[in-house]
């Protein structure tokens, strides 16, 4: 056979499953690498690799992973087989439509009912909703556009900009693939860098949602996924960034000397002054005061306080990708409640709800719990039920498990009953922490 027209049978049998396109061949890759192992996945072959093994142009048998992958997706198939050369003139098992593996379509069908919504909202409405998308990734292929840049950038700071509910979950994932796509052609170093600090923000942003919806391990793969970008990108701020939300897991999770594990070593490096570090000091001020050390937690609350009070104006901005005053004075809040500092709790109270948006996050209900822990303390039980029990009813708090959390530590510090206990337990049955089997409710992404 004429070398021009030399293929192998791996393409035969792509071309009969109208796969041979090298992002058609990627695609189903991924889907098997998942099957196997998910540290494979985005493994798949470079466009000029992909060529040679479609043409046989092989000098040695591919590396071990790209095997595995292989006979996953043509199950009775070698390797050796598939890159062979294939002669149309001789009888060829492997033309013959090869069946996929059982093994495979049991885990494709677990991943689909694990995702659910999330599979529905973005395979569906591929076609209409991506389809600008995906032929803008063919003309930005190797040098993306100035306005394509900005326009990821300023949706990935719009996403950022509040405590993200479970539907911007769609918008994020759709930007996010955009931009691995994108990167998957190596673009000119700025543009590479700028795609890739997008890409850490967007997987802030989905590490959140999945925090507050009570997915921990998987934010916790998020925060990873957002700490590898951000180390990439060469930014230190969004490094601290990522450190700062992943510290949210052990902070809700009853767990405060994992947070002063996970953020003491940077603090103590700490220069200069920057949102990121104020949260880090004010998130170490919590771990303090959940372990009863007063000192400790005036130390970090004022470091948190002063290095906010030292950002520059514009250095500060609304929702989780930075860190706001109400959000310092929340964390103060709750650590004198945690104190018994009733009077000292109840100052942070009234300065938190006095500056914070209750549509923008679930602070106002956190910090009325915080008040209403304190209450208890000092014996106050029939107030502290009615403040928590406001926190629950008055606050549009959504299903945040930072909410469910917190509801059930005040609920532990009860020891009497009475008509306000009793409305108060009313109210906290009605609180429901947000199942971690399933993911959050999904709606079809915006355009």
């Amino acid at each position: 056979m004429p070398m021009s027209s030399r293929q192998t049978l791996l393409k035969v049998l792509l071309m009969k499953r109208h796969q041979e396109t090298h992002r058609a061949f990627c695609l189903e890759y991924d889907k098997v690498a998942r099957s196997i192992d998910r540290h494979l996945i985005g493994s798949s072959p470079s466009r000029e690799a992909y060529g040679r093994w479609l043409k046989g142009h092989l000098k040695t048998k591919p590396q071990a992973d790209h095997c595995r992958v292989l006979e996953r997706m043509f199950p009775g198939h070698t390797v050796a087989e598939l890159l062979a050369p294939y002669d149309p003139g001789l009888k060829n098992p492997g033309v013959q439509e090869s069946r996929p593996d059982p093994r495979e379509a049991a885990t494709n069908r677990r991943e689909v009912f694990q995702l659910g919504a999330t599979t529905m909202a973005l395979g569906l409405t591929e076609g209409i909703c991506r389809g600008p998308d995906l032929f803008e990734q063919v003309l930005d292929s190797n040098n993306v556009g100035e306005a394509r840049l900005l326009y990821l950038e300023n949706e990935a700071d719009r996403l950022g900009r509040t405590v993200p509910p479970a539907d911007l979950l769609p918008d994020a994932l759709l930007h996010l693939t955009s931009v691995r796509e994108l990167l998957t052609h190596r673009q000119p170093a700025q543009a590479q860098r700028r795609l890739t600090k997008v890409g850490a923000k967007l997987s802030i942003v989905i590490g959140e949602i999945m925090f507050c919806a009570n997915h921990f391990p998987l934010a916790r793969r998020w925060y990873g996924t957002a700490a590898r970008a951000s180390a990439e990108a060469g930014d230190g701020h969004l490094a601290d960034l990522t450190l700062a939300s992943s510290a949210l897991l052990p902070t809700y999770s009853s767990d405060p000397r994992s947070v002063l594990a996970m953020v003491g070593p940077r603090l103590e490096q700490a220069v200069g002054a920057t949102p990121a570090l104020a949260w880090m000091w004010g998130l170490a001020a919590l771990a303090h005061a959940s372990l009863g050390d007063r000192t400790a937690f005036e130390r970090a609350n004022t470091r948190s306080r002063n290095t906010l009070e030292r950002c520059s104006a514009d250095a500060s901005g609304p929702g989780i990708l930075s860190f706001q005053p109400e959000r310092q004075t929340f964390y103060e809040a709750r650590g004198r409640a945690d104190l018994g500092d009733l009077d000292g709790t109840a100052d942070a109270v009234t300065r938190t709800l006095s500056s914070s948006d209750a549509a923008d996050s679930n602070d106002p209900a956190l910090v009325r719990l915080a008040y209403a822990c304190a209450l208890a303390k000092a014996g106050e039980v029939e107030e502290a039920c009615r403040f928590a029990t406001a926190a629950i009813r008055d606050t549009p708090t959504g299903q945040s498990i930072t909410v469910v959390v917190r509801a059930h530590e005040f609920d532990a510090l009860l020891t009497s009953g009475g008509s306000a206990t009793a409305d108060w337990r009313e109210a906290l049955s009605e609180a429901r922490a947000p199942d971690p089997r399933t993911l959050p409710s999904l709606s079809s992404p915006r355009t």
